[in-house]
């Protein structure tokens, strides 16, 4: 018996951990993936007179993390993305921080993992054998600790990115099954992230390995087509602007997409980027038709449904459900070909971009359920 069951999506772009919880349903944890060294020296001035900010203390340094990154210091920022990032130091350290700001001190962990599908052979084994390393025992400090929490990982499961959102449709929040037909055929998941941009084939529910060399785009993704290029557009435009990094784009587009607020602040001067981010929003979804939709999925002819998860979700499904149709499972054959998650009863409050997460955790129920019953 564990003593808690995890499901963490540390991607390139940010970090997006679920829990479960005793009495049912699941506590949320979300940060961008980056940080950055701190010190912690203070005044002891205190609140409303200094600067507040949260720090943790991991094997002999000291860091802040997500947003506070941009908002205290720009000194030394450290994010690591592509390939060669899954199960390594930092991705390690970002389940680990988010673990222990959800209120982990000790015990034992089941955790769920994800990979991009194209990379998912090469990297699995190793990914959990790097958590496992020290019989699976990891320690960290939160600031405000009077000593080092420690757990461990009891068990360490992987999963390629794009199937949690599938277990969402077929598993409720208990991880029970749902007798459902919406898998019956071929389906395709496109996950937008921030480096990769994963489309996986299914035929009844189960991955088409024909499709596998198609499945992961690298350098595909967000921060690629719309982050890199908002920032070099604002780089040109004012002196001041010159500090910003992708962070802060990042800080945009959530707060815009979330909150409809595309407002930048910076050395006291305003931007509102809300139409050049539709722009490049829009440019994007017509990349993923040209390339993938068009390109490998042949307008996605034949095939019965598409889904569309991950963080840039929001950003490209106007556009997209334009250009295929919106799906209705009622009405299959006078409808388009992109299923909207809002319209499914086991995803209607489930935001994209927690779909993955989510749909791990139900998985690692179901898998709980099955071993108590074995």
């Amino acid at each position: 018996m564990v003593d808690y069951i995890v499901s963490a999506d540390a991607g390139n772009g940010g970090t997006n951990v679920v829990l479960a919880k005793k009495k049912g349903g699941y506590k949320r944890f979300y940060e961008p993936s980056v940080r950055a060294v701190a010190t912690g020296d203070s005044l002891g001035l205190g609140k409303g007179f200094e600067v507040q900010y949260e720090y943790v203390d991991w094997y002999g340094n000291r860091y802040i993390t997500g947003d506070d990154v941009i908002r205290v210091t720009r000194r030394g920022l450290e994010r690591h993305m592509g390939a060669n990032r899954y199960g390594d130091e930092f991705h390690q350290f970002l389940v680990a921080n988010a673990l222990a700001r959800m209120g982990v001190k000790k015990g034992t962990v089941d955790l769920t993992l994800f990979a991009p599908p194209g990379l998912f052979a090469s990297v699995r084994d190793e990914m959990i054998d790097r958590f496992m390393e020290n019989d699976g025992v990891v320690r960290i400090q939160l600031k405000g600790d009077r000593k080092p929490r420690e757990w461990q990982y009891s068990e360490v499961v992987v999963l390629p990115e794009g199937l949690g959102a599938v277990w969402c449709l077929v598993v409720d929040e208990k991880g029970e099954y749902v007798t459902s037909d919406l898998l019956a055929g071929e389906v395709v998941v496109l996950d937008i992230g921030a480096y990769t941009l994963d489309a996986l084939k299914l035929t009844d529910g189960n991955f088409n390995p024909e499709s596998l060399e198609h499945a992961t785009w690298q350098n595909a993704g967000v921060n690629t087509h719309v982050r890199e290029p908002l920032l070099r557009m604002l780089h040109k435009r004012d002196h001041d602007f010159g500090v910003l990094t992708v962070d802060d784009m990042d800080a945009v587009l959530r707060r815009g997409f979330m909150e409809d607020d595309f407002t930048l602040y910076v050395a006291g001067k305003e931007a509102n980027l809300e139409s050049v981010v539709e722009n490049y929003s829009e440019r994007y979804a017509d990349w993923i038709a040209n390339n993938i939709i068009d390109g490998v999925f042949n307008g996605f002819q034949g095939i019965k449904a598409a889904i569309l998860v991950g963080g840039g979700a929001g950003m490209v499904a106007d556009k997209i459900q334009e250009l295929y149709g919106v799906y209705d499972p009622n009405k299959p054959n006078k409808s388009g070909k992109i299923l909207n998650p809002k319209k499914h009863d086991l995803t209607k409050k489930i935001h994209p971009v927690d779909m993955n997460a989510v749909g791990g955790l139900r998985f690692a129920l179901t898998r709980h359920k099955q071993s108590d019953l074995a």
